[in-house]
Order: C-alpha cells, then sequence, then structure tokens
C-alpha cells in the first residue's frame, strides 16, 4: 500500500484541509516543507526523510499534526526512504476534514529541571491520570467533549515549558478559559528537590489549547 493510501490520521482539523489545497498546487521540486516544522519533527527522532513525507502528506500545516501521521504509519516499510512528491496522489487522502470540534490533552514539561526520559514519561503519567481524575468530576459536564476526543484518537502531546513559573502561569490562563488543568508536584524520591513542579496537564478544544500553548516546542 503506497504511504498515500494510509488510514487517516485522526484529530485533524479543517486548518488541514487548507493547507492540503495549498500544497496540492505545488508541482515537482517546487514544492518545499516548513524549515521550523521540519526541524521540531528531527529533535523529536523523526527522520529528515520521513518529517517531509508527514508535512507533504498532511498539508505542511503544524509539526504536531505531521507527528501524528509518521507515528500512525511508522511501520511502512518506505517511510525514511528518501522523499519525492507523488504525482500520482490525488489530493491527500492521509488528512481527515474533521467538522466537529477537535479536542486533546497537552502536557507541558518543565524544562528546567533537565530530567532524564524515564523521569519525564513517569511524570506525564502522574499528570494524565491526575487529569483524568479532574474530568471525571466533571464529566457530566464535559461529558460531550471527551466522547469527542476518544472518537479523534485520543490526541495527546508533550511540549516544553521554561520553568515552574511558566507552567503556573499557564495553567493560570487555561483556569481563566475554563480549561480543566492537574498540576504535577513531585515528592522528590529522585533526580528532583521535594516540591518541584514537573508537569503542567490540560484538555480542551484543540483551538482553545493551541491559543494557549501553541508558541511551546515539542519535546
Amino acid at each position: 500500500m503506497d504511504i498515500g493510501e494510509r488510514p487517516p490520521v485522526e484529530g485533524v482539523e479543517d486548518e488541514a484541509s487548507a493547507g492540503q489545497a495549498k500544497v496540492a498546487k505545488a508541482s515537482g521540486n517546487s514544492w518545499s516543507p516548513n524549515e521550523e516544522f521540519i526541524k521540531a519533527l528531527v529533535e523529536m527522532g523523526v527522520s529528515q526523510n520521513a518529517a517531509e513525507k508527514g508535512l507533504y502528506y498532511t498539508g505542511n500545516v503544524s509539526a504536531e499534526i505531521a507527528a501524528e501521521w509518521v507515528f500512525e504509519n511508522i511501520d511502512h516499510p518506505e517511510l525514511n526512504d528518501p522523499f519525492q512528491v507523488d504525482h500520482s496522489l490525488s489530493g491527500f487522502t492521509t488528512v481527515r476534514s474533521n467538522t466537529q470540534s477537535s479536542h486533546k490533552m497537552v502536557f507541558v514539561v518543565n524544562d528546567s529541571l533537565k530530567m532524564g526520559v524515564g523521569k519525564v514519561g513517569a511524570q506525564v503519567g502522574h499528570a494524565a491520570i491526575g487529569l483524568y481524575r479532574e474530568l471525571e468530576e466533571l464529566k457530566r459536564k464535559i461529558a460531550p467533549m471527551l466522547e469527542q476526543w476518544s472518537e479523534d484518537g485520543e490526541t495527546k502531546i508533550v511540549v516544553k515549558g521554561e520553568s515552574a513559573q511558566a507552567l503556573m502561569d499557564i495553567e493560570s490562563l487555561a483556569l481563566a478559559k475554563g480549561i480543566p488543568t492537574f498540576l504535577v508536584t513531585d515528592a522528590g524520591m529522585t533526580q528532583v528537590t521535594p516540591g518541584s513542579v514537573t508537569i503542567l496537564g490540560l484538555f480542551g478544544e484543540r483551538s482553545t489549547l493551541d491559543s494557549i500553548t501553541g508558541h511551546l516546542k515539542l519535546l
């Protein structure tokens, strides 16, 4: 199966449709990926070739959406082959236009602590569980949001925050917009001092979260 014929990435918004139309007009080697998106994807461990494919087949609209596509197609044997624009494709079949509001979870890591990969993973786990418990308390109010999030593939994004204060500032902005949050304070058993603010978890509509955390780089 051709990469361009893989199943659609879940949770992609209408913004991808605009990017899709724009890129569809490109021909031959005239198409070029957004270099900032390429840099972000490579920093995540995605190869240059896979990053270019991800951006091409998702409309070149964001590193986040391209990363979702790459992980959906991670087992494809041609994923890391040199990229070439495929003229046989009619549109971008891996991009789904979603007419309903898309939701996601975002986890902001306190990058100033320089935690190891395992520590970050554990802290994100704490934040995910804590945030979900918060959502359970609000279940009647946000049940439609949770249902939509589940249908969209339960998107979860991890990004970098500069410091504990930055995480708390983001939390304040989120709460002011009615976004459920969960702030993790570590017990200090390993790597960090007791009481360290490590992770902030947030859940809500993609557009609202992007207005708060969209400027942060992917971890």
